[in-house]
C-alpha cells in the first residue's frame, strides 16, 4: 500500500502507518486534550480540527491542529504508556493568515516533500466570514518545523483570496485570486528559498529568503494583489 502511494504521489512523503499505528493515538482523545488546553478550554469539538500521522512510520506521531480563539494551536502527540494523549512537541499558537477574523473554518493537515531535507508540519487553512451585504473567504498555508520538544513556525501565505459585496443599488460584485508556493534554488543541508506566484500569469509576488530559523519578511515584486486588478 506504501509504495503504490509513493508511485501515485511523487512529491508527497508517505505518511501511510499499519493499521494498529494509526489507531494507536485516538483522534477525539487528542483532540479533546488539545481543546483543553486553549483559552475557551475544553470544548472538545471536531469541526475545524485537523489530525493526520507525521513522520516515518514506527514513531507513531501525529500532527493535531485545533482553534484557540483566534489562533490555531498545534501539537505533534503519540499515545503514551496508558494509551492517553502525550504531547512529544509544542503546542503553538500560530495566528492564521486570514482576511477577516476566524469565523468558519476548516483545517487540513498536508503531505508535503522534506523541504531541503526537513520535514515541515504544513497547515492548510480555510476560513469564511459573512456580514450584512459582504463575504470574505480565504485558504492559506502555514508551515512550523519540529526544534526537540518546540515547534516553531516558519512560512506563511495566502493560496486563495475571494470577496463580494451588495453596492448601494443592490448589485453584487466581488473578485477571487490565487497563488502557490514553489521552492527554488537550494543549499547543502539547507531549506530553499520559496517564491509565491499568481496562478494566473504564473508572475511572482513575493520571494521568502530562508534565513537559517524561518523566513525572512517576503520581498515583494509588486504591491500584494488583493482586490479585482
Amino acid at each position: 500500500m506504501t509504495a503504490l502511494l509513493r508511485r501515485r504521489l511523487p512529491l508527497l512523503a508517505a505518511l501511510a502507518l499499519p493499521a494498529r499505528a494509526a489507531q494507536a493515538l485516538e483522534e477525539r482523545a487528542a483532540t479533546q486534550f488539545l481543546f483543553g488546553q486553549t483559552a475557551d478550554g475544553g470544548r472538545g469539538e471536531m469541526a475545524c480540527s485537523a489530525f493526520k500521522a507525521w513522520g516515518p512510520d514506527a514513531d507513531g506521531i501525529f500532527v493535531v491542529v485545533v482553534p484557540d480563539g483566534q489562533d490555531i494551536r498545534v501539537a505533534l502527540m503519540r499515545a503514551g504508556e496508558d494509551g492517553a494523549p502525550q504531547v512529544v512537541a509544542g503546542p503553538v499558537a500560530v495566528e492564521p493568515l486570514t482576511i477577516d477574523p476566524l469565523w468558519s473554518c476548516l483545517i487540513d493537515i498536508d503531505d508535503l516533500a522534506p523541504l531541503g531535507g526537513q520535514r515541515v508540519i504544513a497547515v492548510r487553512l480555510s476560513n469564511s466570514y459573512t456580514s450584512t451585504g459582504r463575504s470574505t473567504s480565504t485558504e492559506a498555508l502555514h508551515l512550523l518545523v519540529r526544534d526537540g520538544t518546540a515547534l516553531r513556525p516558519i512560512f506563511a501565505s495566502l493560496l486563495r483570496a475571494a470577496h463580494s459585496e451588495t453596492g448601494p443599488r443592490g448589485q453584487r460584485t466581488g473578485w477571487e485570486r490565487r497563488w502557490r508556493v514553489v521552492p527554488v534554488g537550494s543549499r547543502p543541508g539547507g531549506m530553499p528559498d520559496l517564491v509565491v506566484r499568481d496562478v494566473r500569469n504564473n508572475a511572482p509576488v513575493s520571494r521568502h529568503r530562508w534565513t537559517g530559523e524561518a523566513y525572512a519578511p517576503p520581498v515583494f515584486d509588486r504591491t500584494p494583489p488583493l482586490g479585482p486588478g
